[in-house]
């Protein structure tokens, strides 16, 4: 078997190289990005009351949806404003 060369001009290359770079750019803003599960309550050692004088209503993860309740950007389920966990990441 015989090996054949193949010649492709450099200005050929890149804009073949182009295309492919465009149409993968096209596709990346088309598919959704995966959105990932919450953790279990139990997965953070949630607990409805404050630790150390840390809150819920005090962490940048939790959102209030009525008084004294909300949710929590990592953990599932209700969530109290009194509570606390392990993901408690203070607002700045």
């Amino acid at each position: 078997m015989e090996a054949r060369s193949i010649h492709i001009s450099r200005r050929a290359a890149i804009v073949a190289t182009a295309r492919v770079l465009v149409s993968a750019a096209g596709v990346a803003m088309i598919v959704p990005l995966q959105v990932y599960a919450k953790a279990a309550k139990a997965d953070f050692f949630y607990q409805d009351k404050p630790k150390e004088g840390k809150t819920c209503a005090t962490c940048r993860l939790f959102f209030a949806a009525e008084a004294g309740k909300g949710t929590c950007a990592v953990v599932e389920g209700d969530i109290s404003a009194t509570g606390w966990c392990m993901a408690h990441s203070p607002r700045s």
